[in-house]
């Protein structure tokens, strides 16, 4: 009959863990190669190892557990349908010209890793390059996974069968990019176990908002507040663009809402390397308050407009 891992690390299916891992650790100091170079110990510590990977882990010992349940009660009523003759201590073969699966441990992939960074207005428009710090896990080169050398826990892993390493990724964050964009670096999660395929990490970008200039329709928009004095007399108004202060003419008599237009101060396009524009909408602002001699003039100004019918105008 074919052993199983319960059979190999000589214990019972009732077992608790700790019994198990007590079992583990006596069979280990007893058939390690490094303290037992008799022949076949190297195989059998092998098999120890691996039911013990099974065993010792609660969630693939209850599938476990659930496959010798349905293997035993299928055994009992097919029984002329397995053969035995062929035993390399995994759980069981069928017939049939047929291979079923042994017990050994199935390829598990890595979980994947998020991580969240900030760049600012400018670096989204432009795009820009941040390096992360990612923790990896490894199998430990001493103990091969084991847990344990010669004999006894492995000092380098301290039982756990991997290693902890940081590892520095490079991640190139694309021009235009929006906020809370995803990006996917396949294979860089964490690793995957018995094969398994590494899992992927995933960079959520954050764009730290800027309070003055917006973007609608691939368009820098500002928006510029002046005087009433400045709306009507007219004079230059510096304005933040992606690429510096600027300076705009403002003419005499501009109205709230005005729009102007600069030129070649907008979004870069890579295609064309050629930049956008940038809107300027013009705020008139009314003062919070004003001197009494201020006072005083709007009040000749409203004198002046009521009974400007037959004045000269000015021409700008």
């Amino acid at each position: 009959m074919l052993k199983s891992y319960y059979e190999i690390l000589n214990v019972s299916i009732n077992s608790t863990k700790a019994e198990i891992k007590k079992q583990y650790r006596k069979l280990v100091r007893m058939y390690h190669p490094d303290v037992n170079s008799s022949l076949g110990a190297e195989e059998l510590f092998k098999q120890i190892s691996k039911a013990a990977d099974v065993l010792l882990d609660d969630k693939r010992r209850k599938s476990y557990d659930t496959l010798i349940k349905s293997y035993s009660s299928s055994y009992k009523n097919n029984s002329s349908n397995y053969d035995n003759s062929n035993d390399d201590n995994d759980l069981f073969k069928r017939r049939n010209k047929e291979r079923y699966e042994t017990c050994s441990p199935k390829p598990i992939q890595g979980d994947d890793i998020t991580v969240n960074i900030k760049i600012d207005y400018m670096e989204a428009i432009l795009g820009t390059t941040r390096t992360v710090n990612i923790a990896q896990s490894t199998v430990c080169p001493k103990c091969k996974g084991h847990k344990f050398a010669n004999g006894k826990i492995c000092p380098d892993c301290n039982g756990l069968g991997e290693i902890t390493t940081l590892k520095k990724i490079k991640v190139k964050i694309p021009a235009s990019i929006k906020n809370n964009s995803k990006l996917r670096l396949i294979g860089e999660g964490k690793t995957g176990k018995f094969g398994g395929q590494n899992g992927n990490l995933y960079i959520i970008v954050e764009i730290e908002q800027n309070d003055e200039l917006k973007i609608k329709d691939g368009v820098v928009r500002y928006s510029a507040f002046i005087s009433p004095y400045t709306a009507i007399l007219g004079g230059n108004v510096n304005v933040p663009t992606l690429w510096g202060n600027a300076t705009i003419k403002i003419p005499p008599l501009t109205k709230a809402n005005q729009c102007f237009r600069l030129v070649d101060v907008g979004i870069l396009d890579e295609k064309t390397n050629k930049k956008g524009d940038e809107i300027v909408k013009i705020i008139i602002q009314i003062p919070s308050e004003i001197t009494e001699e201020e006072y005083s003039l709007y009040e000749k100004l409203r004198e002046i407009n009521q009974n400007k019918k037959n004045a000269k105008t000015v021409n700008f």
